[in-house]
């Protein structure tokens, strides 16, 4: 026990309080020895007496006292019962909310969790609603929507407060979802309930008989980049979520309605999501859409799955930085003047500080010598490294570099030489690379050096001669040999290696020749020979006369083109979180405008063009105080093509604009009768650690083994003077002193 006191007054004046009643006290007590009452009444009337001077003077303290205890402390878990509007649908007994109302009540499922555990009961639609088991029964499915993931922060954050106002550190780990499985919100419910830390057990309605069929796949993502060069291969990646097995779906993939690919996917296991890669080379500018269909024989499984890319015919600066004449650089400044796609600047050292620059006169960037800062790489797309030494660069410059690519979204090519040993000594330079280097990188190993695609290269287009990439095969058995490679340790963990030898290794495998990964927001390509030009002589080629050397070089480069505009002074960039959104979703795109001098920052104004073409204003907000990259937020009403434009103001010019194209599919209301959907309650409960239960049985939900009851101290406060015991035992002594001289005739 622990004793704490707030006094009503100073300690020193509450004690001369005390001594001057237990005076009066002493004072009464003489009187009545003088009038001769017996000894025995005066010792009672002044144990009584004492005892109600020492109340008040303890009352004046206002005494709190705190007392520690055992107690139990139950697991707690979260059930959360579907109220939403498609829970009236038919189902076997009654509607859905009514068919779980009978297999919940009385069921020893239930029963035997709530001897070893909390259960916190909770209705929900759009978000949950404390209830209990008996109130259950008053329920009834209204809800206009459901969001599972909603539900579940909201019932979740619920329980940890009152468990925190409880002195329990008892956190839930597991939820029951009830639930016909109808999430009609963007979130995702298994992510959500991963951050909290819950295992998600299901419990459906039975199915009716009359029940119509759930789709048999679905595609439930598609991600792409949102901008991308005429003539470069741009990769989509679709997410096909089958509902049930399935040995053979067909994939079919339009282009502004017009199909361009059919791609089989086979062997779909039934919950388990199965990712395709599609990679297109768009050859018009302007707006594309992009529409995803699966198909079985002729029919269509599910709705179609739209993106919309913009493909553009932007001219993009390369720089290439050189400090030896080399025939890797002659073929290279060939293949990038031949390309209309491509600006060249080259700077190439002649020894004392002194260059020669090539450039052609389309070039939007002219520089006066050689680059000192970053802001005079800014205006480049491209930056090419060839045999150059850093260590004689201007201060500064490989920092610029690196800043360049991981921030600015730059694209970095690295064309090995001789004085790639120097390059350990510059890590802002090796930590960019895909490779790790050694002092003996810069030592070539030469003869006829056989060469081979990786299984990664083979899937790489960048190797094709057509846009058939059955050719990739015939390009791989006819590689030309190089005359030296530089040999590198070993490829690092996040990069992907395109070419390889295929007689030369080290301790990690044979030798890295072509390798590239993203770092930051940029991409790094790395060869490891200067002999590449041997491909335009000795490799194969087209009809046309197109090489195997100029082909990839052009595919490369057309592929590490930003996805975003990069030499812009002011670059303002929208990023949607999703590529395809539902109507009523709530759809947010982020803002990024890139810093310069000014030291205000630009306001931004927002437009969002609906697809009747209604343009209205869009609020933009910083999501966090004092932040620098607000937020715009809206919900769709309609299906179709949005597109949000923002422009950046200064000193009232634009200085800066931005657009992104959002598609908004239709969605399904809560009475349209949709099926349970079984399939997604069983991949909520596979990918979080749960199991659908068996309600009928003790061990159907909690099993014998699970964590019981654990036993926590507590402690417990009792406010003596405000929860009225010391007044009421005060009143006590009062009424049996008054009691006492009123029966003995003392009053």
């Amino acid at each position: 026990m622990i004793w704490q006191l707030f006094p009503v007054l100073h300690p020193a004046l509450i004690a001369l309080i005390g001594l001057a009643l237990l005076g009066a006290l002493w004072i009464g007590s003489r009187l009545l020895i003088q009038k001769h009452v017996p000894r025995r009444s005066i010792v009672q009337l002044a144990v009584l007496r004492i005892g109600m001077v020492v109340l008040l003077v303890l009352g004046l303290f206002q005494p709190v006292l705190s007392v520690s205890r055992t107690v139990a402390d139950s697991p707690s878990l979260l059930v959360l019962v579907d109220t939403s509007a498609s829970m009236s649908s038919p189902a076997v007994n009654g509607t859905r909310f009514e068919d779980v109302q009978q297999q919940l009540a009385n069921s020893p499922a239930m029963q035997a969790a709530a001897r070893t555990h909390a259960l916190h009961w909770f209705t929900f639609d759009r978000r949950a609603y404390p209830t209990t088991l008996v109130a259950l029964d008053q329920a009834a499915p209204r809800g206009e929507g459901t969001d599972v993931a909603a539900s579940l922060k909201s019932a979740w954050n619920y329980v940890r407060l009152l468990n925190a106002s409880r002195e329990s550190s008892a956190t839930p780990s597991r939820a029951l979802i009830v639930s016909d499985g109808q999430h009609r919100s963007s979130a995702d419910v298994v992510a959500v309930a991963n951050k909290l830390g819950l295992s998600l057990d299901v419990l459906a309605p039975a199915k009716a008989s009359d029940q119509p069929a759930t789709t048999s796949a679905e595609i439930v993502l598609v991600q792409a980049a949102q901008r991308v060069l005429i003539g470069s291969e741009t990769a989509f990646q679709v997410t096909v979520r089958p509902h049930q097995a399935l040995d053979r779906l067909t994939l079919v993939v339009e282009e502004d309605g017009q199909e361009i690919q059919r791609r089989e996917l086979t062997g779909l296991i039934a919950g388990q999501d199965q990712f395709a890669i599609v990679t297109h080379r768009p050859k018009e500018a302007g707006l594309k859409r992009y529409r995803f269909q699966l198909m079985q024989g002729e029919t269509s499984v599910d709705q179609a799955y739209a993106v919309n890319v913009q493909a553009v015919d932007d001219r993009h600066d390369v720089l290439i930085l050189e400090d030896s004449w080399r025939w890797e650089f002659k073929y290279l400044r060939r293949v990038l003047e031949d390309d209309p796609s491509f600006s060249l600047t080259a700077l190439l050292s002649r020894g004392e500080n002194a260059f020669v620059q090539f450039g052609e006169p389309e070039r939007r960037v002219k520089l006066g010598g050689f680059p000192q800062s970053r802001s005079e790489i800014d205006g480049f797309d491209t930056l090419v490294l060839g045999d150059v030494r850093p260590a004689t660069w201007p201060r500064g410059l490989a920092r610029h570099i690196y800043g360049a690519v991981t921030e600015g979204g730059k694209s970095l090519v690295v064309m090995a030489g001789t004085h790639l040993e120097e390059w350990v000594d510059t890590p802002e330079l090796t930590r960019l690379l895909p490779v790790e280097l050694t002092r003996e990188s810069g030592t070539p190993i030469s003869g006829q050096i056989e060469v081979r695609l990786t299984p990664e290269g083979k899937a790489n287009s960048w190797f094709t001669l057509t846009e058939n990439k059955a050719t990739t095969s015939e390009v791989a058995a006819t590689l030309p040999t190089l005359d030296h490679v530089y040999p590198v340790l070993r490829k690092r963990p996040l990069a992907t290696v395109l070419l390889e030898t295929a007689g030369q290794q080290n301790a990690y495998g044979p030798l890295v020749v072509i390798a590239e990964q993203s770092v930051g927001r940029g991409r790094v390509l790395f060869i490891g020979t200067d002999t590449l030009w041997r491909w335009q002589s000795h490799g194969p080629r087209t009809d046309d006369g197109v090489t195997l050397h100029s082909a990839f070089w052009q595919h490369a480069f057309r592929a590490l083109a930003p996805t975003e505009q990069t030499s812009a002074r002011r670059q303002l960039f929208l990023r949607p979180e999703q590529t395809q959104y539902r109507v009523g979703d709530s759809i947010r795109i982020a803002t990024e405008i890139s810093a310069v001098e000014e030291s205000a920052a630009p306001a931004l104004e927002g437009t969002v063009v609906l697809p009747n073409g209604r343009r209205l204003p869009l609020a933009l907000q910083a999501r966090e105080p004092m932040s620098a990259s607000p937020s715009a937020q809206f919900e769709p009403s309609q299906p179709g093509r949005y597109r949000i434009e923002v422009t950046a103001r200064s000193e009232g010019q634009n200085v800066a604009e931005a657009a992104v194209v959002i598609e908004v599919s239709p969605r399904g209301n809560e009475s349209d009768g949709s099926p349970v959907d079984f399939a997604v309650l069983e991949r909520w409960a596979s990918a979080t650690g749960g199991r659908r239960i068996d309600p009928s049985l003790t061990d159907g939900w909690i099993g014998s083994d699970s964590r019981s009851s654990t036993t926590v101290v507590r402690r417990q406060a009792f406010d003596l003077w405000h929860n009225f015991s010391l007044i009421l035992l005060l009143c006590v002594l009062l009424a049996a002193d008054w009691t006492l001289r009123l029966f003995r005739g003392y009053v």
